[in-house]
């Protein structure tokens, strides 16, 4: 396996000879991880001004390589692409860092074999996790709220044989997956959870909302999404911008179609490789 590179504010070094201290890490601020196809980073424009939110949040100063729509940092993005060639699909990790005179940032990169979101062939099974409920704050609908919360299923999620769960606000209400959100299809209608139930808001949203529009379906957020509305559901699916759609197969005793929601993972792939 080839060694890959990382970059540092601009200087490349091989990932198996560095060796960060501790400190380093005390100091990482938070992460954005970007889907990239192609050298192109579809979602850009909604990841910089993610990221320029976060750093307000931080009080930080939105730093020179984050000028004129992030132009410097995108460009070492795909420096760094190039040089750990991967021309098909990449996930990239942003890592942003304090530092003495102000932020740093590294950039690391994992090959994705597709170049295309894929559909998942066997449908998922899912349940609800409602040993914790998430609450609604500021940040419930950013990843910086909800990290707590996802490592929590996640670590559950390996001693479950299900493929996802639930998350739950306190008034029993569903919100998300770990990272994903979701969308249940009823005819021509898909409801998905509002933002002030406390749910996490991902960037794909946006294209979700307009392929919905394209193939006249009426996308609508409710203030609850509960477990009679699952199991009344046709169709049931999660997504983000890094891993496309997911498609749920199961939830208890109903069991899911996907048509329209093969249809919806077409038209994300045409607006992502555009």
């Amino acid at each position: 396996m080839l060694d890959s590179f990382l970059l540092i504010d601009g200087q490349f070094s091989q990932e198996s000879e560095k060796r960060f201290p501790i400190s380093l890490f005390d100091k990482l601020i938070f992460e954005e991880r970007i889907r990239a196809v192609r050298h192109q980073m579809p979602f850009w424009d909604q990841h910089l001004e993610l990221i320029n939110l976060k750093l307000k949040l931080f009080n930080q100063p939105i730093p020179p390589f984050l000028a004129y729509k992030g132009k410097e940092l995108k460009r070492q993005i795909e420096r760094t692409l190039v040089k750990n060639k991967l021309f098909r699909s990449a996930l990239v990790h942003l890592y942003f860092i304090q530092n003495e005179s102000g932020l740093s940032y590294l950039i690391k990169t994992d090959a994705i074999d597709a170049v295309e979101y894929q559909l998942n062939p066997t449908g998922l099974k899912v349940a609800l996790f409602d040993k914790i409920a998430k609450g609604f704050s500021p940040l419930a609908s950013l990843d910086l709220g909800s990290e707590p919360f996802w490592k929590i299923v996640n670590a559950e999620l390996g001693k479950s044989m299900f493929d996802e769960l639930l998350l739950v606000n306190e008034e029993a209400a569903i919100l998300e997956a770990p990272s994903k959100n979701i969308y249940a299809l009823k005819g021509n209608k898909i409801l998905t959870p509002a933002p002030q139930t406390g749910a996490y808001i991902d960037i794909s949203q946006q294209k979700i909302q307009l392929i919905s529009e394209r193939l006249k379906i009426d996308l609508q957020f409710t203030a609850r999404l509960d477990e009679e509305m699952l199991l009344q559901a046709d169709e049931l699916f999660l997504a983000n911008s890094i891993d496309g759609i997911a498609w749920v197969k199961a939830f208890k005793h109903k069991r899911y179609f996907n048509k329209t929601t093969k249809r919806i993972h077409q038209e994300l792939n045409k607006l992502l490789l555009i």
